[in-house]
């Protein structure tokens, strides 16, 4: 029989792959013992039911999102610079945990809900930034930042689904233009 691992780590990377690769609801403890190289039991120390793995993982990693969001916002350089360093720091996050990032983004939805009310999720932070960026705007801020958190999702998808190439990254520049176009900050 498996070892259970010495920290949470390996569970909970590999739960998070075989969500995204399986699916959440496919993915049972037995499949997430194996493939972390443990036993059942050993996940069932650290987490009452796959549910509950699933909301902590969920959580860790959107306050892991908001957080990267956060910093790479709260610059003094202009709109432009913000905005890039916010889609650079999450394109490059997806670069190197591709797991993670679609796993938050596939998640959300089912398990966003159940987040306490002191934890931002991503699209929070867009309000803010779009709040105060246009302050005065004529459209309803939620508006602005879903559009602007469309472009970025999409363009996300495309790289994932193999209609544009990888690395996501590459994309920083023309994903910051066309959200600054949705602003009306930054004209053709």
């Amino acid at each position: 029989m498996p070892r259970p691992p010495r920290s949470r780590t390996p569970i909970k990377q590999a739960a998070v792959q075989l969500f995204v690769e399986k699916g959440i609801h496919a993915s049972g403890i037995r499949d997430i013992a194996q493939a972390a190289g443990c036993s059942e039991a050993a996940l069932y120390r650290h987490w009452k039911n796959k549910e509950s793995l699933i909301r902590a993982l969920f959580r860790e990693h959107v306050e892991e999102v908001v957080a990267l969001l956060d910093q790479a916002l709260t610059n003094n350089g202009t709109a432009r610079q913000r905005l890039h360093a916010g889609v650079c720091a999450a394109y490059q996050l997806y670069d190197a945990q591709p797991h993670v990032f679609r796993f938050v983004l596939m998640a959300q939805h089912e398990f966003g809900p159940y987040l306490p009310a002191d934890v931002r999720m991503p699209q929070e932070v867009i309000e803010d930034l779009v709040r105060e960026l246009k302050p005065a705007s004529k459209q309803p801020i939620p508006l602005l930042a879903a559009a602007m958190i469309g472009i970025f999702v999409e363009c996300s998808n495309r790289v994932i689904y193999g209609h544009l190439p990888g690395p996501l990254h590459t994309y920083s520049d023309a994903v910051t233009s066309m959200c600054l176009r949705v602003l009306e900050l930054d004209q053709p």
